[in-house]
């Protein structure tokens, strides 16, 4: 994430005209909090990590963290085509299952592990590029 977790956004309240930072609601529980920085959106680390991920969600596939939690919930945290927990692929990201979306349409499909998804992508969405090759796997 490109925001910085609570202990590191820090300013100095004398350095601006009313002396302190007022407490504002959290951008997620909206909970009301006193902020570090005038930038401070969320109350907590957990809540920033909601906020940016929904925000995520919702600019890239139109759904809400809540509706990536409920299909997560529906498949039993496991990707829809491997039945594995899939796996995170670097530090910064908190999903171990991703969004799958037809690329054509934009509608959500459902949650894949990496490779699942990388594998339809490859194989550009194409059934029958799929069951040539599930063709050749069974002749070989």
């Amino acid at each position: 994430m490109k925001n910085k977790s609570k202990k590191e956004q820090t300013a100095e309240p004398s350095k601006y005209p009313q002396g302190y930072f007022k407490p504002k609601p959290c951008k997620w529980c909206k909970e009301e909090f006193k902020p570090s920085s005038p930038s401070e959106l969320y109350c907590s680390d957990e809540c920033k990590d909601l906020g940016l991920t929904n925000a995520y969600l919702k600019r890239t596939y139109n759904i809400t963290a809540r509706d990536y939690n409920e299909m997560f919930r529906e498949q039993k945290g496991l990707c829809k085509i491997c039945h594995s927990e899939g796996f995170v692929m670097a530090k910064h990201h908190k999903m171990k299952l991703v969004v799958d979306h037809c690329h054509t349409t934009g509608e959500v499909r459902g949650l894949l592990c990496h490779n699942c998804n990388r594998a339809l992508g490859l194989f550009q969405d194409s059934v029958s590029n799929l069951q040539a090759s599930i063709a050749y796997l069974h002749q070989h």
